[in-house]
């Protein structure tokens, strides 16, 4: 890395703070609204699993896209990827989302009764299996293992981003030094704590199922929907010129380049849990499966692959279609949705045991539900943007960053 004066002199205009347009925030608003509607009329009218799994399924791609900003700072701390250094800014807003998302994520815990079989003391006194597990599947373990979870993302992610904050007050290399050790035991931390969260909030709806792959698959969905809505934000900030000199056409393509590999990495792991239970075909390993090609669910169960592998990673071929942000943008998107998607398939077939196994049905409160989250996750995430410089102007590797991207 350089640190010589005349790189630092050389460095464009500092951009002004950067603000979610208008129009985004005002979409922000109506969509929360609508999804806080959706839920209220699905509990009112006595559909408490629909309001519960929807909110479930909301709650959990908000989650994903918090936690994501503190991983992929980590990972590119460690990984000396000074080409993100320019765009460090969006990550670490996305963090904001942590600690009002972890509060909302416990409130699963009131929906428990609709959601978990295991939640229910008679049923679990009745099944020798859920008895078994009972020593960690009930719900003082979930409030607890799950609140420690979210405390130290929280943690992480104020001591990591409050480091990037303090340096563009004192510069220097010590507090990139220190972020790099942080970054290493988060990364060990966060491997354990995504894997408790997401076997008490999504594995443990079918609690008679187990999968030894679940964990890695929601890891690459979190980094790949994480990749997605960076490549929004950073796409639509470039199309705007508002971070002109700093975000290139090159940083673009390295983001881009990093989104076409975790797609690649989604669709091995999915086909790797996949193919390892078909070849096993042990029933306490097929009945997820099973239950996802009957009751009309295979359709949506089809489609999720088209729509989190084929169509992104054709469209992401083309080098032009990594630099160009109205190529980019839509794919980002697609992304996303497929992620509402694919937790649809994951809460869905799964709410309702035995005779009252649930039916396949157009996601319409559960898609309402879901982007009322995502809509306040942007509030967060805008308000957390606006407060910070736009770049990290004293980080030892901006010039180095700026480099690559003249490339």
């Amino acid at each position: 890395m350089s640190h010589s004066s005349d790189h630092v002199d050389a460095l464009p205009a500092p951009p002004e703070r950067l603000a979610l347009p208008g129009s985004i925030l005002a979409a922000s608003v109506l969509v929360v609204v609508a999804g806080i509607a959706a839920f209220a009329w699905a509990l009112a009218g006595g559909h408490a699993a629909l309001a519960w799994s929807s909110y479930l399924i909301g709650v959990f791609f908000a989650l994903g896209l918090g936690v994501f900003g503190v991983a992929w700072i980590a990972i590119t701390y460690l990984a000396r990827g000074t080409w993100s250094v320019s765009m460090r800014r969006i990550p670490e807003a996305m963090t904001a989302w942590l600690v009002p998302g972890g509060l909302l994520t416990l409130a699963v815990g009131l929906g428990a009764p609709s959601l978990y079989h295991w939640s229910h003391r008679d049923a679990v006194a009745l099944d020798a299996l859920l008895t078994h597990k009972a020593p960690f599947l009930n719900m003082n373990m979930f409030y607890a293992l799950v609140a420690v979870s979210l405390a130290l993302w929280v943690v992480f992610a104020a001591a990591i981003v409050g480091a990037s904050r303090r340096q563009d007050q004192e510069g220097g290399v010590a507090l990139t030094a220190r972020s790099h050790g942080l970054s290493a035991l988060f990364l060990v931390v966060f491997a354990l704590t995504i894997s408790v969260v997401s076997f008490y909030l999504l594995l443990s709806l079918d609690a008679h199922w187990f999968s030894t792959m679940f964990a890695v698959l929601v890891f690459t969905d979190v980094i790949q929907t994480g990749l997605a809505f960076v490549a929004v934000a950073a796409g639509l900030l470039y199309a705007s010129r508002k971070l002109k000199g700093f975000l290139t056409a090159s940083h673009l393509h390295s983001l881009a380049k990093m989104l076409f590999a975790a797609t690649g990495f989604w669709a091995y792991i999915y086909f790797c849990q996949f193919m390892l239970i078909w070849y096993a075909n042990l029933p306490e390993e097929t009945v997820y499966f099973l239950k996802r090609a009957q009751n009309g669910w295979l359709p949506y169960f089809l489609l999720l692959p088209l729509l989190k592998f084929v169509v992104p990673f054709l469209l992401l071929i083309s080098r032009e279609a990594k630099r160009q942000p109205k190529k980019l943008v839509p794919v980002a998107l697609v992304i996303l949705f497929a992620q509402f998607w694919e937790l649809y398939l994951m809460v869905g077939p799964s709410i309702g045991h035995g005779h009252e196994t649930a039916h396949a049905h157009l996601p319409v409160v559960e898609l309402v539900v879901t982007l009322g989250f995502v809509g306040l996750f942007t509030l967060v995430f805008g308000w957390a943007l606006a407060r910070h410089g736009a770049v990290p102007l004293k980080d030892p590797s901006l010039a180095e960053c700026l480099e690559g991207g003249r490339s």
